[in-house]
């Protein structure tokens, strides 16, 4: 069973807003949440001097609660315990990472929308510095969980990874498969024949997933797929094989062990985030990482 004590939403006066509240809400229909937080920080130093104008001194932090209150009333209810909190920092990462820490957040849900609206360059950044897992939800994704896909790299990051995936299609009643992406020593060939490598590949592959199914036997039921990069990264594997599978939500786990903050996130998951993929993205440190 999972429990969540503490998820922060992100909100940002958009369109999307509606549609996040409402995934909020099939997810804590289905998991165990005990606090929602919806919050929103407001950027004054954005503001136009022709909006202080016509505005004068009304107060914005109130009119913005009120929003988005009318948004969580007919969206999420009254289905778990939740508060709204609005601030006006100029820097919302730093207000967003300090509240994970006060709250003692463990999961973020972020909006995400397609790249011709926006650069993303904020969801970036919050996913380098948030201190708790994150789950990114596209504008074009569905609200319904129907089939899931984790992709592992064998290390324990994927055991943790693979353990709440198995977890949540448990609650959920869903599909789960488990993905594993790998590449071929290139500066080998001409020396080695493509094929020998490939099935060589494969056979050591196989027998390392083997030895984890073995460790861990709450796996060894899960479908698996053995798929070769060739000439696509790791994150175009995986974002077709998406595509390919009818996947309603991807999970990866993060290793977080670089002790740089900025560079802790990991060239795959970076590229999913920036890929105009359709289906949720739950990026997922372990509990000590975060520690």
């Amino acid at each position: 069973m999972i429990t969540i004590d503490a998820m922060m939403v992100c909100l940002d006066l958009s369109d999307i807003d509606e549609k996040l509240v409402a995934f909020t809400r099939s997810l804590c229909e289905r998991l165990e949440v005990r606090k929602v937080y919806f919050v929103h920080n407001i950027k004054v130093y954005e503001l136009s001097d022709d909006f202080k104008e016509w505005f004068g001194d009304v107060d914005l932090a109130s009119e913005v609660e009120g929003n988005i209150q009318d948004i969580v009333a007919e969206h999420f209810g009254t289905i778990t315990d939740h508060e709204i909190l609005v601030s006006q920092e100029p820097n919302t990462e730093v207000i967003l990472a300090n509240l994970v820490k006060r709250y003692h957040i463990k999961l973020t849900i972020l909006g995400k929308k397609m790249s011709n609206k926006s650069s993303g360059a904020l969801g970036t950044k919050l996913l380098r510095v948030l201190p708790c897992s994150v789950l990114v939800f596209p504008e074009t994704a569905s609200l319904y969980i129907r089939k899931m896909l984790v992709p592992i790299d064998l290390s324990d990051t994927s055991v943790y990874a693979i353990r709440l995936s198995k977890n949540l299609s448990d609650q959920f009643g869903t599909q789960l498969e488990i993905m594993h992406v790998y590449r071929l020593p290139s500066q080998f060939f001409p020396l080695i024949s493509e094929e020998k490598a490939v099935s060589k590949a494969e056979e050591v592959v196989k027998q390392k997933f083997a030895d984890l199914q073995k460790r861990h036997q709450e796996i060894a039921r899960i479908p698996y797929t053995l798929v070769r990069a060739a000439n696509k990264s790791i994150a175009e594997r995986i974002t077709l094989h998406l595509e390919k599978g009818g996947h309603d939500l991807l999970v990866l786990g993060l290793k977080g062990n670089n002790p740089l903050p900025s560079l802790s996130l990991g060239s795959v998951p970076t590229e999913l985030y920036n890929t105009n993929i359709n289906v949720p993205l739950w990026l997922v440190y372990s509990g000590d990482v975060i520690k």
